[in-house]
């Protein structure tokens, strides 16, 4: 079984349900992270994600790249919680600024109203404050922040990420001895 890592914050939006995708960026020393714009996401074969150089109008020269999470229906286990396991329903790639408000909140965004206004955050530590959250007008904007703080060039350069979507196992029964 392979092994993903949350933040606290992210690990407590699995555990409420609200968390069941998960983007994380291609290795930026891959020729389509270098010049993002130049790619399109074909397909997902066994081997990997195929893309299409649109230079070219063709297969980019690159082999498929395979995804470190493993295959649909495979199992991860949740670094910070050895008990949480996660099931992969489906794998893609996407361009990161293709998310939507709604694959936001599926990223384990959440809103609250904040002196009278709706807010969303609840996933980004505040550093001058860290047992607080910070909190953004909008779910997309939340999560851009907080994909800045972990992957600083992401959002600007609209690079390449996997799109993981989970689901969490239940716990596996164990047999106590009499």
């Amino acid at each position: 079984m392979r092994v993903i890592s949350f933040t606290p914050a992210l690990v407590a939006a699995v555990q409420a349900g609200r968390k069941t995708v998960t983007r994380r960026r291609f290795s930026p020393d891959l020729p389509l992270q270098q010049q993002p714009e130049r790619y399109r996401y074909a397909r997902l074969e066994r081997e990997g994600a195929v893309f299409n150089d649109l230079r070219t109008d063709a297969m980019c020269g690159l082999p498929p790249i395979p995804c470190p999470f493993g295959q649909p229906g495979e199992r991860l286990q949740v670094l910070e919680d050895p008990a949480l396991i996660l099931e992969i329903r489906s794998i893609r790639a996407e361009q990161v600024q293709c998310m939507t408000e709604a694959d936001a909140l599926a990223e384990g965004v959440r809103g609250a109203e904040i002196e009278g206004h709706m807010q969303w955050g609840g996933v980004e530590p505040d550093a001058e404050s860290p047992s607080q959250f910070k909190w953004y007008s909008t779910p997309l904007t939340a999560f851009q922040a907080l994909l800045d703080s972990i992957y600083p060039t992401a959002w600007a350069r609209n690079e390449w990420v996997w799109v993981v979507t989970f689901v969490r196992c239940s716990k596996p029964v164990t047999n106590a001895a009499s």
